[in-house]
């Protein structure tokens, strides 16, 4: 089947509509378009646990390539192509062992730092491993609490171009993060990220209200590797709004938003969405804030129980808000919408990085099958199985649809795919993490009351 063309091709944005921006004023011409010679953050540091708390890899993928990463014996992250090169099982189902991945149909293993395999059970002794028994092994580094994968050409993976941010060397600050992976394409996730003129509807109650809509002036800057935003309420309806807010998007796939509020708190957050494959990413969220650190220091903590996934289910609700609308918009452009119709000056931003897109992300940059043959079609829906699983069958977006504030059902399926216990099932490590938690709670609320009955 030939690719969709909502999928395949640069959508088309009336010109006319900001004929007042000159063209270098876009910044695209000098933002590079490889899109496989870059570091992809992948993962944060605790979902590929230590190696005395996991024998398992995880599986995901990047730019439609399966991958698996481990730690190994020496607790290094190893990022492999999830295949057995024997018969082309998913080496993330199998199991770690010594510090080599272990392939659970026949126990072949496979050295982490080469691909090459280097134990094959049933090999007779005076036989020779074939030549052809390895499999891909890709560039990955641990840096910023992040694991780096690097998929394009091996000689070009420099650990330099790993980017670095003043506030992520700031001690003083606290990092918290997770990661989800949706049926949603990338570019969709970048744009939303984006729009702050979406906020205060879509998420009415949360952090913003219906009343925080009022006129809104974009000023859209070129930065060396991106864009560069800072979003002004018009100017008479500015002077009683608490934070100072400018946005940043770098290529490909990452997308920056900082607040500064009237009294000093900072607060960075940054969003990364990797392309899995087309109508599939894998968004990681991170934040680092120089206040609320018992809160963050609790969600670390859930991060590491077995309560992990319900950590991961109360901070959900915002982007199930998003996805309500994304998966609506995506059903439209598999139809025969465009990306974006009838654009205004609060779009500048996505309108640039759109026409970006459609010179960077073209059907050639997505991995095509172990035998090259792959449309993106299929990838697409075998993206969809490796993360929901091929019972799924479109209740993932009947889930969110039906209620964007409930995702349970959503958690549950992950946890299952992805072979994580049930984190709605009760167990006595999650009764005790969650009696822990509780505790901690409890002191550090009885710590304040003490301190506000000193000064009172």
């Amino acid at each position: 089947m030939a690719p969709p063309a909502a999928l395949s091709q640069a959508p088309q944005v009336p010109g006319a509509v900001l004929d007042h921006i000159e063209e270098p004023l876009f910044g695209i011409s000098h933002i590079g378009t490889d899109v496989r010679n870059v570091w992809y953050p992948i993962a944060i540091e605790h979902e590929i646990p230590r190696k005395s708390a996991t024998s398992r890899a995880m599986g995901t993928r990047l730019l439609g390539e399966p991958i698996a990463l481990y730690r190994d014996e020496t607790n290094t992250v190893r990022c492999l192509a999830d295949r057995c090169p024997h018969k082309n099982a998913k080496l993330s189902v199998g199991r770690v062992l010594d510090g080599k991945m272990e392939c659970f149909y026949h126990g072949w293993q496979f050295d982490g730092k080469t691909g090459e395999v280097s134990h094959i059970p049933f090999l007779l002794p005076d036989k020779q491993t074939p030549p052809q028994a390895k499999t891909k092994s890709y560039p990955c580094v641990e840096k910023h609490h992040l694991i780096w994968v690097w998929p394009g050409d091996v000689d070009k993976a420099d650990e330099s171009l790993i980017p670095c941010y003043p506030e992520w060397l700031d001690k003083r600050l606290c990092f918290w993060g997770q990661t989800t992976e949706m049926p949603i394409d990338h570019s969709l996730w970048c744009e939303n990220l984006m729009d702050i003129a979406h906020t205060p509807f879509a998420h009415d109650g949360q952090f913003s209200s219906r009343q925080d809509g009022k006129p809104l002036r974009y000023e859209t800057k070129a930065t060396k590797t991106g864009l560069f935003v800072d979003p002004q309420w018009a100017a008479e309806m500015r002077k009683d709004y608490p934070l100072k807010q400018t946005m940043e998007w770098i290529a490909p796939c990452t997308n920056i938003v900082r607040t500064t509020s009237k009294s000093g708190r900072m607060l960075m957050l940054c969003f990364y969405s990797i392309p899995m494959a087309p109508g599939m990413t894998r968004h990681i969220f991170t934040m680092y804030k120089d206040w609320g650190y018992p809160l963050t220091w609790i969600n670390n903590l859930l991060a590491k129980t077995p309560l992990n996934h319900l950590a991961q289910l109360a901070n959900q609700t915002i982007p199930f808000q998003d996805m309500t609308a994304i998966t609506g918009i995506m059903r439209n452009i598999k139809e025969g919408a465009g990306y974006l119709s009838v654009p205004i000056q609060c779009d500048e931003m996505a309108v640039m990085y759109r026409r970006w897109h459609g010179k960077a992300f073209h059907k050639d940059v997505w991995w095509k099958g172990w035998a090259g043959n792959l449309d993106i079609e299929d990838l697409t829906e075998s993206v969809g199985h490796s993360c929901f699983g091929a019972d799924s069958c479109g209740q993932y977006e009947r889930d969110i649809t039906h209620d964007p504030n409930n995702a349970q059902p959503y958690i549950e399926r992950w946890a299952k795919v992805h072979h994580k216990p049930n984190p709605f099932a009760p167990t006595w490590a999650g009764q005790a993490a969650l009696l822990l938690s509780a505790g901690a709670l409890g002191a550090l609320g009885a710590v304040a009351a003490t301190r506000l009955a000193k000064t009172a």
